[in-house]
C-alpha cells in the first residue's frame, strides 16, 4: 500500500470515529434530553397533583370557617361584629372561588376535566343563575334584562354542570365591571337536525369594557388588565381562563367585543340534543313578575310555631326562599338533597315540605315517594309543595299525580308563595296579619304600649315583651295567641330534650335545641333563646358530658317559664272577663271625674296600703279609684292590681301602682 492510501485510510478511521464520537454523544444528548423531558412531566404531574390535593384540602376548612362566620352573622347582637362577620364572609368566598378556579385550572391542564352529559331544564339553569346574581344586583342597583327565546326546546341534553359554569362566569365577570346600567343575558337557539339544536348563548354589560391591546390577555392565566379602572381584587384571576377552555372542550368558542369605556359582550355557541321539543315558554314574564312581586312584598301572615322544611341542590335557592318568608317567623329548616331531607324528617315533625324537583341522585318526585314510605314517619300525610322551573303546560296535572299537593314555579312569585303556605299550613298556626300593623311607627306608640309592657313584665317574668311585640307587628291580641302557643309547646320540647339527652343523641338534642331557640326569640324569652343557642353550639359539636351538665339550667328556665305563662294567660282571661262585668256596671254607674293631682294622691295612698298589706283597706280603695271616669290604662292598671291582691301578691300590686307613680 502506498503512502497516499495509507494516508486515505488514516483520514477514513479518523472520519469514522468523529462519526462515532458524535453519535455517541448524540445518543447522550437523546437520554439526557428524555431524562430531562420525564423530569419535567414528573414536575409538572407533582404540581398538579399538589394543587389538585391542597385546593381540595384548603376547602374544607374555608367552608368550615364560612359556616361558622355565618352563625355570627345571624346570632350576633353587635352591630360591629356583624359588619367585621360580613368582611370575612366577602374575602372568604373570594378565596373559595380562587381556590376552586385553581383545582378547576389544574384538572384541564392535566387532562383530568371530563365533560359529564346528562339532561337538564333550561328554566331551572336560568332560574339558578339569575338567583346566583341576585344579591349583587340589588346591592349595586343593576337592571337584568333577559332575552330568552320563547319556543326554545326546554328540556335538553348537554354537560349542565359545567355550562352552568360558563354562564355563571361571564355573569359574575360582567356583575364585577359594571357599576351602573344593566347586564343582558341572552339565550337563543337554531335547528341543527331532528334532535339536535345550537344554543346561542351571551352576556352583555355596559360597564368599563376593555382596551383593544387588552383582548388577548382576557384568557390568558393570572394575567393584568388595564390597571386605571380595575381594582386589585378584580384584575387577576382564572375564570375567564377555565371559561374559555370549558367551551372549546364543547366544541365552541368563546367571542368577545368590546369598547373600552362603553360595556363589553362575551358570546358562544354549543351544540345539545333535545330531549323535549315542548317549548319554554315566556320566562322573561315570568321572571318580571316573581321580581315585581318581592319588590312589593308585605307579609300577610306570621307563624311563629309553623314548622317547614325546604329541599333545594342550589344553595342560592335555599337563600332566596328563606328571605321571601322572612318575616313571616316561620321555622324554617333546609336540606341540600333528597337523602338528608329524609334523616331530618326522621328527627322532627313538620307542618309542611317545599320539594325542588330537579336533584342529582335522588330527585323531588323520588323524595316524595321516599318520604311517603318512611316507616313511622309523622310527618308522611303533611301537605309536600313541589318546587320548579317546569311551568310547561301540563306540570299541575303531573305534580299532583305524583302524590304533591300542589306546586310552585321559580323563579318564586313571593304573593304566590304566602297564599299557598296561608293554604296548606295548619289553622293553628297561621296569624293573619294587616299590613298596616306591620308599617307602625313604634316610636309614636311608645308610650301607650310602655305601660303594658312593664305590667307584663310582672307576670311573665323572663320575657321582652317589647320585642315580642315588635316581632308581631304591635298587636296584642295577636301576640297573646301566640304565648298561648308557646306554652302549649314548651312542655312537649323538654320533654323531647330529655329524651335525646337520655340517649346521647346530640344531633337530635340540636335539632330540637335549635327549634327552641327560635320560639323563644319569637316572643321576646330573651335569656331563654340565649341559653339554647349556647346548648346548641355545644350539641352540634358532640360535647355531651357538657350538655348533660348544663341542661338542667335549660330545664329548670322552661319550667319556671311555663309556670308564669300559666299564671299571665289565667290572669288575663279573667281580667278580660271582669273587664266586660265592670263594664256593664259601670254604664249603669254615674261617671266621676277627679283631677290628676287628686289621682296620684289617690294612688299614692293606695300604695301606703299595699305597702301595709292591708288586704281590706286595699280592696275598698281600688273599688273606690274604678268609680272615677279614666282612661283605659288606668282601668287596666286597677284590673291588674286588683288581680294580684287576690292572689296575695302584694309586692306584685305595689309594683304595678309604683310604675305609674
Amino acid at each position: 500500500m502506498g503512502q497516499t492510501e495509507q494516508a486515505t485510510a488514516a483520514s477514513k478511521g479518523e472520519q469514522v470515529s468523529t462519526l462515532l464520537q458524535a453519535k455517541e454523544q448524540l445518543e447522550q444528548k437523546n437520554v439526557e434530553l428524555e431524562e430531562a423531558i420525564n423530569a419535567a412531566e414528573k414536575a409538572k404531574s407533582a404540581r398538579d397533583i399538589f394543587l389538585a390535593n391542597m385546593s381540595h384540602e384548603l376547602r374544607t376548612p374555608i367552608n368550615t370557617i364560612l359556616g361558622l362566620n355565618e352563625l355570627i352573622i345571624r346570632e350576633s347582637q353587635d352591630e360591629a361584629i356583624k359588619e367585621y362577620a360580613l368582611d370575612i364572609r366577602q374575602a372568604g368566598n373570594i378565596l373559595l372561588t380562587l381556590v376552586s378556579d385553581i383545582l378547576d385550572f389544574t384538572k384541564l391542564e392535566a387532562g383530568q376535566m371530563n365533560l359529564m352529559e346528562g339532561i337538564y331544564d333550561i328554566s331551572s339553569l336560568l332560574n339558578d343563575l339569575i338567583n346566583g346574581i341576585s344579591m349583587q344586583l340589588r346591592k349595586k342597583k343593576l337592571e337584568l334584562e333577559l332575552d330568552i327565546a320563547k319556543d326554545i326546546p326546554y328540556k335538553l341534553s348537554g354537560d349542565e354542570i359545567h355550562i352552568r359554569q360558563i354562564i355563571s362566569n361571564l355573569l359574575s365577570n360582567a356583575m364585577k365591571y359594571t357599576e351602573k346600567g344593566k347586564i343582558r343575558l341572552h339565550l337563543g337557539w337554531k335547528q341543527i337536525s331532528e334532535d339536535v339544536i345550537e344554543l346561542d348563548l351571551s352576556v352583555k354589560d355596559t360597564g368599563i369594557g376593555i382596551k383593544e391591546s387588552d383582548i388577548p390577555k382576557l384568557f390568558g392565566v393570572f394575567q393584568r388588565m388595564d390597571t386605571t379602572v380595575r381594582s386589585k381584587k378584580d384584575r387577576t384571576g382564572l375564570g375567564l381562563a377555565i371559561t374559555n377552555r370549558l367551551v372549546e372542550m364543547m366544541g365552541g368558542r368563546l367571542e368577545v367585543q368590546s369598547t373600552y369605556g362603553k360595556g363589553s359582550e362575551f358570546s358562544f355557541s354549543i351544540v345539545q340534543k333535545v330531549i323535549d321539543n315542548t317549548p319554554l315558554g315566556d320566562f322573561e314574564k315570568q321572571y318580571n313578575e316573581s321580581l315585581h312581586s318581592t319588590e312589593n312584598y308585605k307579609q300577610k301572615f306570621i307563624a311563629p310555631m309553623g314548622r317547614i322544611l325546604i329541599v333545594d341542590d342550589n344553595a342560592m335557592n335555599l337563600a332566596v326562599a328563606q328571605g321571601l318568608l322572612k318575616q313571616t317567623r316561620l321555622q324554617i329548616d333546609v336540606a341540600g338533597s333528597g337523602e338528608e331531607c329524609l334523616e331530618l324528617i326522621k328527627r322532627k315533625t313538620y307542618h309542611l315540605i317545599c320539594l325542588d324537583h330537579m336533584m342529582p341522585v335522588m330527585d323531588g318526585v323520588e323524595t316524595l315517594h321516599a318520604i311517603k314510605a318512611l316507616e313511622g314517619n309523622p310527618s308522611a300525610d303533611i301537605p309536600v309543595i313541589a318546587l320548579t322551573a317546569n311551568a310547561v303546560a301540563g306540570a299541575r296535572e303531573f305534580y299532583l299525580n305524583e302524590g304533591f299537593q300542589d306546586y310552585l314555579t321559580k323563579p318564586i312569585d313571593a304573593d304566590k308563595f304566602e297564599n299557598m303556605l296561608i293554604e296548606y299550613l295548619p289553622d293553628n298556626v297561621v296569624y293573619l296579619t294587616q299590613a298596616q300593623n306591620m308599617e307602625r311607627d313604634y316610636a309614636k306608640e311608645e308610650a301607650e304600649l310602655a305601660l303594658d309592657i312593664r305590667e307584663s313584665q310582672l307576670y311573665v317574668m323572663g320575657f321582652n315583651i317589647r320585642n315580642g311585640l315588635k316581632y308581631m307587628g304591635g298587636d296584642k291580641a295577636l301576640y297573646s295567641k301566640v304565648l298561648h302557643d308557646f306554652h302549649l309547646i314548651l312542655k312537649e320540647k323538654e320533654e323531647a330534650l330529655r329524651d335525646f339527652l337520655k340517649k346521647g343523641d346530640m344531633p337530635g338534642y340540636a335539632i330540637i335545641v335549635h327549634s327552641l331557640k327560635g320560639n323563644a326569640r319569637n316572643v321576646g324569652a330573651d335569656g331563654l333563646a340565649d341559653e339554647a343557642f349556647e346548648l346548641e353550639k355545644m350539641s352540634k359539636a358532640g360535647r355531651l358530658e357538657d350538655v348533660e351538665v348544663r341542661s338542667p339550667i335549660l330545664f329548670n328556665m322552661m319550667k319556671n317559664m311555663r309556670i308564669s305563662l300559666k299564671v299571665y294567660l289565667d290572669n288575663e282571661a279573667q281580667a278580660e272577663a271582669d273587664a266586660e262585668e265592670a263594664g256593664g256596671r259601670e254604664k249603669e254607674k254615674e261617671n266621676l271625674t277627679i283631677t290628676e293631682n287628686d289621682w296620684k294622691k289617690a294612688l299614692r295612698e293606695l300604695a301606703d296600703r299595699l305597702d301595709d298589706f292591708d288586704g281590706d283597706s286595699v280592696n275598698e280603695k281600688i273599688e273606690e279609684l274604678k268609680k272615677y271616669d279614666r282612661p283605659e290604662s288606668d282601668k287596666k292598671m286597677l284590673r291588674l292590681c286588683e288581680k294580684a291582691v287576690k292572689d296575695y301578691a302584694y309586692d306584685v300590686a305595689l309594683d304595678v301602682v309604683n310604675a305609674v307613680l
